[in-house]
């Protein structure tokens, strides 16, 4: 999920100001109009960039710093309740299966993978690893299979790393790694849970439509005291620009007219 919103982020952030440096390296072009036009590149990355970005810094500090309307709130809210309900739901049954395999197979735990190669049978268990060293432009790869006594799947690892560093790795070491990952992101969940329900739950992404528009649609409202500061610089500064701007491009279509009339 970090990954997620950090890909989203800084991919809405890249498109935006890719389509801002377009926009002040064409305003090159046009010397009459070109302090409109990059001023317009630069009122583009305050309004999408700059200021959602320190709302979103803001909320995450305060989530009371702003006020959304209820439906926008909930709505928000319920959408990421139900992304943490399906990411996390089965985290604590798989900790607990590995646990199971890691006791049911103790005997074994200090045996090399490269010592399973040979199929393996336990109490309970079949156990074999398979490597491949034939990958082009990356490591090696070692399979662990754990299979059930009638040879049914039961689970699959998968290490990479060097030869040697394969070939002694221990099984109870790649047991006892991904139960410490998931326990790991169980507890990101538990954290992301206390957040949620501290009203924590806003990124740039999802904040970015309610703080482009809120200047029409009233969806979000400032309620502390440095909320207020910024979001009225906010607006000063956007209706400034705006304003020049499209003065400036009615200034200069109004010439144009006057001018063809004259011809």
């Amino acid at each position: 999920m970090v990954l997620v919103n950090f890909f989203s982020t800084t991919f809405l952030i890249l498109i935006i100001l890719s389509s801002c440096a377009y926009l002040y390296r064409i305003s090159k072009k046009y010397q009459k109009s070109k302090y409109a036009i990059s001023s317009l590149a630069v009122m583009l990355i305050l309004h999408l960039v700059a200021f959602p970005f320190l709302y979103t810094l803001m909320l995450k500090s305060n989530p009371n710093s702003f006020e959304f309307k209820t439906a926008i709130h909930d709505n928000r809210k319920q959408i990421v309740l139900n992304e943490w309900i399906d990411d996390s739901k089965y985290i604590p049954s798989q900790i607990k299966a590995l646990e199971n395999i890691k006791l049911a197979n103790y005997t074994i735990l200090n045996k090399s993978l490269k010592e399973l190669e040979q199929l393996t049978f336990t109490e309970n268990h079949i156990l074999h690893s398979d490597f491949d060293f034939n990958i082009p432009g990356r490591n090696f790869m070692a399979t662990i299979y754990i299979f059930d006594k009638k040879g049914g799947l039961k689970r699959k690892f998968t290490k990479t790393g060097g030869q040697n560093e394969l070939d002694s790795m221990k099984f109870g070491s790649v047991i006892t790694h991904d139960i410490s990952y998931l326990k790991d992101k169980l507890h990101y969940y538990k954290v992301k849970k206390v957040e949620l329900d501290k009203n924590n739950f806003w990124t740039y992404a999802t904040l970015l439509p309610y703080s482009a528009s809120s200047l029409f649609t009233g969806n979000m409202s400032p309620l502390t005291p440095i909320a207020n500061i910024f979001y009225t610089i906010h607006y000063i500064t956007i209706y400034c620009i705006g304003i020049g701007v499209f003065l400036h491009f009615l200034i200069r279509n109004l010439e144009l007219i006057i001018r063809n009339r004259k011809s």
